[in-house]
């Protein structure tokens, strides 16, 4: 398994998620994709993500997040074929005094083509709830990105 390719994906992502490029982000997707979280999962194509993009984005300027990074990530090879990384992020908002908000994210890459793309990535904690609790969104806000 080349893990140099998922070393330069994941640097990649994570310069276009530390400025709020979510259009970029997207082009690390497959085709098709499942998103999974404490509170369930999603299915969805590169496409309707794409399309969803902006308003994303626009809600993360929203609540003030400035800046995204990722603090250290685990490559697990599955096969040759797909592994998985856990990323540990950092992610500051002006809210918080750009005190670092740290969670963690786990993604499925598939390396079956010329670029690895992520086919799943699972959302450990619930962002809704940590963002309430942090004061950076009431209920009806969080509405914005699902």
């Amino acid at each position: 398994m080349n893990t140099a390719i998922i070393e330069k994906l994941f640097l990649e992502y994570e310069q276009a998620f530390n400025k709020l490029d979510i259009q970029k982000n997207a082009e690390f997707l497959a085709d098709s994709f499942i998103s999974a979280g404490p509170k369930g999962t999603i299915a969805q194509g590169k496409k309707e993500f794409t399309e969803k993009a902006d308003k994303a984005a626009a809600f993360y300027k929203s609540v003030g997040q400035t800046s995204a990074k990722i603090i250290s990530k685990n490559i697990i090879p599955i096969s040759d074929q797909y592994a998985m990384v856990t990323v540990h992020w950092g992610v500051t908002f002006k809210k918080t005094a750009d005190k670092m908000i740290e969670f963690d994210v786990s993604y499925i890459i598939q390396l079956t083509g010329d670029e690895p793309k992520i086919i799943l990535f699972i959302s450990h904690e619930d962002e809704e709830e940590a963002m309430k609790k942090l004061g950076l969104i009431n209920p009806a806000k969080m509405s914005a990105i699902s």
